[in-house]
């Protein structure tokens, strides 16, 4: 049985993530450069695996952190060949929230053009225009043939 602190594994042709909540990273980047992937920033560990999951069962490549401030260091470190493709980001995270990630992605001219997709629960949010930077929304819980509709917009190859 697998140590329940740290979990491997990888789909053929898809990228490889490891699960560690030691280190509230999910993945790596992607191999070749250019290879479209999701960026899931949720600070529920288990959101972030189910959805890790859900792309990797549709061949999709995706990166998952469930520390906020690790956002933007992770960006800095893609640099421009290895950007994801969309953020799908949580809007309620302790020490920085969803809402400032976004904001701050919007004013950097580096980052301002990487689509955002929010999830929240939110009731009060019903678009994403209530966020600076988003450009799309989803409610949790979500449906999930709906979040990968939203999604594969953004992951065509």
């Amino acid at each position: 049985m697998p140590d329940p602190q740290q979990v491997n594994a990888q789909a053929p042709g898809v990228l490889a993530f490891s699960i560690s909540r030691q280190e509230q990273h999910y993945a790596e980047l992607p191999q070749a450069p250019n290879t479209p992937y999701v960026l899931i920033v949720d600070d529920d560990e288990a959101i972030v695996s189910v959805l890790l999951f859900l792309l990797e069962s549709e061949q999709h490549a995706g990166v998952g952190l469930s520390d906020s401030k690790k956002v933007l260091p992770f960006l800095e470190q893609a640099g421009p060949q290895q950007l994801p493709s969309v953020i799908l980001l949580d809007l309620m995270m302790p020490q920085l929230s969803g809402y400032e990630i976004a904001a701050t992605l919007s004013k950097n001219e580096q980052y301002a053009q990487l689509p955002i997709i929010i999830m929240t629960a939110d009731s009060r949010v019903r678009s994403a225009s209530a966020v600076a930077g988003a450009r799309d929304w989803v409610a949790k819980p979500f449906q999930i043939d709906a979040l990968l509709t939203k999604l594969e917009q953004y992951l065509i190859h």
